[in-house]
């Protein structure tokens, strides 16, 4: 303590307190314990505050990034709530591009809403509807594919997919999955567009698999989806195929032939058919055009021949060979569309998905190589062989979400000399408090001992 002295002219201008030795002599080995002690527990506590900073970093999986840190599982929250590591929200807007961690099919975002206004577009209000999805990690949960419509064009087309084949077929499939999150449940529409020969593909690879619409393929780890991407392309090839045998029949017969149709195939409400082989499985509605020239168009529709009800059954329409008869080839192409969806979607317990059963699976590809001998230039695959005739990885599918990336903030290290400096600092101010209490404290309990 600094005093300013009485006399300028006989004693320094400072002076000093007088000091004495405290009579206790377990005071000294308790203070140099406490000191190392209360130095180590600062020094952690000081690097743990002060030694690191967030940084942002990009992610695939925010919750591994979270669960990484070491911080949450051996520091309180309170001492490391600043150096906490953090992700925010993915905002996809509705029309976006979309793929799951499956890395097979790509999707659009088409609607997001909430179940509790009603379905989008539908009887709901419009509130319950959003033009973002905000995406945090959540897992598609009730995935349900609603219908799926195929067109079927031979006009309108590139002479490179001409090339390919004279009749071209996109599937769309149409799905709607739930999304679980801590501000309540979104549902999103989602649509899926399959096309084995695109517009833009190319003349060079003629005659062989052109892997078209899926991003990737494993037969050990994603059997369900390699077959599933087998059965589509096998059928798109035999469809296809199917129409133009059709057309040359007709015209050969001088009638004319169909230059575009649409296919509607939507769940069999009569019924509740758990067996995906049986043809009652899926009702199908349809139009096909015929040219008839001078801008005569004749459209051919259920009504065409009878009654709705009866042709649009399935089974009706295979049983009258009703035409242009390729029922079974349309019927099994949308089913696979229908399977590999809800498989990339990840819904584990369908018991309607041919491709989580080996039985169905079999069943589907039992004819492969006689349908290869019956398709034109575009050439199916992954597998042209027979799921009998071919070894792969065990059927089934896991929990999906959507593949995005995430804007983390994660703790980073600073410079060791930059961490010695800090800590350093802190520790001498820390102590110093803890140094002043203490001896204020023997400073009274001395006090009070003498009185």
């Amino acid at each position: 303590m600094l005093h300013i002295a009485g006399t300028m002219g006989r004693s320094s201008f400072f002076r000093y307190a007088v000091t004495r030795p405290y009579p206790n002599r377990w005071l000294t080995p308790v203070a140099i314990v406490g000191l190392i002690v209360f130095t180590i527990l600062f020094s952690l506590l000081n690097f743990v505050t002060t030694g690191y900073t967030l940084v942002a970093q990009e992610t695939s999986n925010p919750n591994r990034t979270i669960s990484d840190t070491v911080w949450k599982r051996h520091w309180p929250s309170w001492i490391t709530k600043n150096v906490q590591p953090k992700c925010s929200a993915a905002d996809i807007s509705v029309g976006s591009k979309l793929f799951t961690n499956q890395t097979a099919l790509t999707y659009t975002l088409t609607d997001v809403w909430r179940p509790s206004t009603g379905g989008a577009g539908g009887a709901g209000t419009t509130d319950g509807i959003t033009p973002t999805l905000s995406y945090n990690y959540n897992i598609l949960e009730n995935c349900t594919v609603n219908f799926i419509d195929i067109d079927i064009s031979s006009a309108d087309r590139t002479a490179t997919q001409y090339a390919y084949t004279q009749y071209g077929a996109v599937v769309h499939t149409y799905a709607t999955c739930s999304i679980v999150s801590p501000n309540g449940t979104l549902n999103v529409n989602l649509t899926q567009e399959y096309d084995y020969v695109p517009p833009g593909v190319s003349f060079a690879n003629m005659y062989q698999f052109l892997g078209t619409s899926f991003l990737s393929r494993n037969k050990t780890e994603r059997s369900s989806l390699y077959w599933g991407e087998s059965i589509m392309s096998m059928y798109w090839a035999n469809t296809t195929n199917a129409m133009q045998r059709i057309r040359a029949n007709q015209t050969g017969d001088g009638n004319v032939g169909i230059s575009k149709g649409m296919l509607y195939f939507y769940p069999n409400d009569n019924e509740q058919i758990d067996n995906i082989t049986l043809p009652s499985f899926f009702n199908v509605d349809y139009r096909f055009l015929v040219d008839e020239g001078q801008g005569n168009i004749t459209v051919i529709r259920p009504e065409t021949y009878g009654s709705h009800e009866d042709f649009t059954s399935v089974p009706y329409l295979l049983e009258n060979q009703t035409y242009p008869n390729i029922w079974e080839s349309a019927d099994i192409l949308a089913k696979a569309a229908y399977s590999t969806v809800l498989t990339d979607l990840g819904y584990v317990n369908s018991t309607t998905n041919m491709l989580l059963h080996e039985d169905y699976v079999r069943y589907f590809t039992a004819n492969f190589s006689e349908i290869k001998r019956n398709i034109e230039n575009a050439y199916p695959g992954p597998s042209e062989r027979s799921y009998a005739a071919e070894r792969s990885g065990p059927l089934g599918t896991t929990p999906s979400v959507f593949a995005t990336r995430y804007v983390c903030s994660v703790p980073q290290r600073k410079p060791a000399g930059s961490i010695f400096v800090s800590v350093l600092i802190a520790d001498l101010v820390m102590l110093h408090a803890v140094w002043f209490l203490f001896t204020s404290a023997i400073d009274l309990f001395s006090l009070r001992s003498k009185s």
